[in-house]
């Protein structure tokens, strides 16, 4: 890399910085899948109205799978704070799609 370009690089690093900037975290990454799950999962919820609509179990299934994806090509490379979130936010999602899983059964 040129001497120019690292020059430039630097110089919006650190415009970034005194804007704000913070860049991603893992932590940030999980939750975001993981709302995309609980929405799914949470349409089954009766609006002001009081209509339902189904779950979308196959998106809430797809965003768990994606969670469990990046649980096996993080490990051992995580840190306490992040694995135990990452195995927090799984386990509670399994739930909720399973509870899911059994009102749609039921509503049949």
């Amino acid at each position: 890399m040129s001497e120019e370009k690292e020059h430039k690089e630097e110089q919006e690093g650190s415009a970034e910085q005194e804007k704000g900037y913070q860049p991603p975290r893992f932590l940030e990454l999980v939750l975001s899948v993981a709302a995309g799950a609980l929405q799914a999962l949470e349409l089954g919820v009766p609006d002001k109205e009081g209509k339902k609509e189904k779950p979308n179990l196959e998106l809430a299934r797809y965003s768990i799978d994606m969670l469990e994806l990046l649980k096996l090509k993080t490990k051992g490379n995580l840190e306490a704070e992040e694995e135990r979130f990452l195995q927090e936010m799984l386990h509670q999602l399994r739930l909720r799609y399973v509870e899911a899983v059994k009102q749609s059964k039921d509503a049949k």
